[in-house]
């Protein structure tokens, strides 16, 4: 930048930028689907960024086994009020913590440091919460097939990254909300994605009885601490 304020620690990385607002955390809780295999959250208040938040979840140890097949954000740009969570079976209850994220803040601090873009936006505030980025990567491999029913297989695969979730940690499960192609059809695959605690990795599964391909793509694994939650 030419003019404005930038904030620099001792490890070179820009921690505020007058020109480049950081992702913070607006809201977050917990989410739990009583009856069904769905899970509804709405947020305290609308949030009002075109662009839509990033969701991160922290699907609970206690409940290892729950697949994560869906994840839709409720309401339209300028105006997202929340966001549902699915999973992939009916006897699957979702439980966890969540936190929502976007590239903007909110004014929460009556005393510290405030600053506004050119449009009158409030990028930044003291108060604001930051996302604290620990990991990413979009590295997968392909683990091979299960057999889920008597004409479903599931078709999994792991990412490269190998490590415990701390006790505030989450993955952000937006990149997660579509399905895969499917070799020699018109549809689409439903996945599921969930941290596998035992293994200390992010796994994805595709069921399907039509086959899939070994390479899923590369759907960015990322991972955030949010800090007392």
């Amino acid at each position: 930048m030419n003019f404005g304020l930038s904030v620099v620690n001792d490890g070179n990385y820009v921690q505020i930028d007058s020109e480049q607002p950081r992702l913070c955390a607006l809201y977050n809780g917990t989410y739990q689907a009583s009856g069904s295999s769905t899970a509804y959250v709405t947020f305290p208040s609308a949030i009002t960024t075109p662009e839509p938040p990033c969701i991160f979840i922290r699907n609970t140890p206690d409940r290892p086994d729950d697949l994560y097949t869906g994840m839709t954000i409720s309401g339209g740009p300028g105006n997202w009020t929340g966001f549902v969570l699915t999973t992939i079976n009916i006897d699957y209850r979702p439980y966890g913590k969540w936190f929502a994220a976007v590239f903007a803040s909110i004014t929460k601090a009556d005393y510290g440091l405030r600053m506004w873009d050119a449009n009158s936006s409030v990028i930044f505030d003291s108060g604001a919460t930051p996302v604290l980025f620990t990991k990413a990567s979009s590295s997968w491999s392909f683990q091979g097939r299960v057999q889920i029913n008597p004409i479903a297989n599931g078709y999994y695969w792991r990412n490269s990254l190998t490590a415990a979730l701390l006790s505030d940690e989450y993955f952000m499960i937006n990149p997660f909300s579509r399905g895969l192609l499917t070799p020699t059809h018109i549809n689409w695959t439903p996945i599921g994605v969930r941290f596998n605690y035992s293994q200390s990795c992010l796994q994805v599964f595709g069921v399907t009885a039509l086959g899939a391909w070994s390479n899923m793509g590369m759907p960015g694994a990322v991972f955030a601490r949010l800090p007392g939650t």
